[in-house]
């Protein structure tokens, strides 16, 4: 297909995407009791966890703006990665790369095609079949990489685990849409630990598997991100699991940790051919890798601090051709590390949401306190409150550009603020 094939295929379903608004609301269930590492780092704080819940007419406001939001990074994404396809398009080294990252995005409207599948069907089909939790959680470890840059995956599955009495897409899906929600709710933890034991309801043999993802280090403060951004990829992973007979649930402990509990039903012993018990998949931990450093520049360095990561690699790609050194990661706390080592080095920060600005957050104060000059881009949802309280210093040097935005948007946008063509 040729480059104007693959813009005009990821616009027509990106526009598709977003005229796909789900009407039906699912009833949320009440959290079980917590186990292991939630049990270890709840242990260590004086917070109540809060039940991830909404009644019926918040639920639907929140899915609305979980689907609006998506559809932003996608949208953005999109049309950055087809501009880079267009470029890279002479030099036939550079081109497989810039495909495989267009391909990966039409990955996320795939998933996202899934998500609303799941959360619109009343009665979604049930097919047999069987799945091995190792194999599904092997499965998932470059997409969970994708998704969340530096993430640690940590699985403690125990040996004998029976099979789940589900096909192994449904367990898949199931299991990375709440890891989604997850990391909508807690952008910046970073440890994901996946431990499963077998249960029992009344008579009928059950997989309950846990996920927790933690925060590595203490967060600094600021405007924490509400359950709206979670409600799609939440509720979709609901409907898939109790379509099965599993259910799910979901406590978070905001800024430290959050917890996901899914029941999945489990393979009889004497159903069919008995299985003899087999030792848990093993699986590798996931470690994050730097993104490499840009090429030689005459202007100060840039820092991008986006959660998404194919918007933040848009990003990262317009500051390189204009021969800017970025410097991108996911969370405050790394650009705060990144400022606190060198404040010189950078000319320009782009923030992802504007509570990061807070001067009650620790990227927001480090800003006022080692780089005041800084110029900053905050890249806001539509609606979004501007950064900082009503009574507080106003930021010098702040644009914004609302989601979703395209490539001359974003050149616009840079441009007026650097005074760069």
């Amino acid at each position: 297909m040729s480059e104007l094939g693959w813009f005009a295929a990821g616009a027509a379903a990106a526009t598709g995407v977003a005229m796909c608004i789900p009407v039906c609301i699912a009833r949320l269930r009440r959290p079980t009791r917590t186990r292991s590492a939630w049990r270890r780092r709840r242990g260590g704080s004086a917070t109540e966890p809060v039940s991830v819940r909404a009644t019926v007419t918040a639920d639907a406001r929140n899915v609305a703006t979980s689907i609006a939001e998506e559809v932003a990074d996608l949208a953005s994404a999109l049309e950055g990665g087809a501009n880079d396809l267009v470029r890279t398009a002479p030099d036939r080294l550079r081109l497989p790369r810039a495909a495989q990252r267009f391909l990966a995005l039409v990955q996320r409207l795939r998933a996202l095609h899934g998500k609303l599948v799941a959360f619109g069907e009343v009665s979604p089909p049930v097919v047999a079949g069987t799945a091995d939790l190792g194999e599904v959680v092997r499965s998932l470890r470059d997409e969970l990489q994708h998704l969340r840059l530096a993430l640690e995956l940590e699985a403690e599955l125990s040996p004998g685990l029976p099979s789940i009495a589900a096909r192994p897409e449904v367990v898949r899906n199931a299991l990375l849409f709440a890891c989604s929600a997850m990391f909508r709710a807690e952008p910046g933890a970073t440890h994901l630990t996946i431990s499963a034991e077998r249960g029992f309801t009344r008579s009928d043999p059950e997989l309950r598997v846990e996920l927790v993802l933690e925060w590595v280090s203490e967060p600094a403060g600021g405007r924490p991100p509400g359950n709206a951004g979670t409600a799609l990829a939440l509720e979709a992973a609901r409907r898939l699991v109790e379509s099965h007979g599993g259910h799910v649930t979901m406590t978070r402990l905001p800024g430290r940790a959050i917890r996901t509990l899914v029941h999945l039903p489990a393979v009889h012993a004497g159903a069919g051919t008995a299985e003899p018990p087999r030792a848990a998949t093993p699986v590798e931990p996931i470690r994050g890798t730097a993104e490499p450093a840009g090429r030689a520049h005459a202007f100060g360095g840039a820092l991008v601090v986006e959660a998404d990561p194919d918007v933040r690699a848009m990003l990262a790609n317009e500051l390189r051709s204009a021969g800017r050194a970025v410097f991108a990661c996911a969370d405050g706390t790394s650009a705060r590390t990144f400022l606190e080592a060198t404040p010189d080095r950078f000319e320009l920060l782009i923030v992802d949401q504007g509570f990061r600005l807070d001067d009650g957050d620790g990227l927001g104060a480090t800003i006022r306190r080692l780089a005041p000059d800084l110029k900053i881009c905050v890249l806001s949802a539509a609606g979004e409150p501007g950064p900082g309280a009503p009574d507080a210093e106003p930021w010098p040097d702040l644009c914004r550009i609302e989601k979703p935005f395209g490539v001359d948007e974003l050149r616009q946008a840079l441009a007026s603020v650097l005074g760069a063509c």
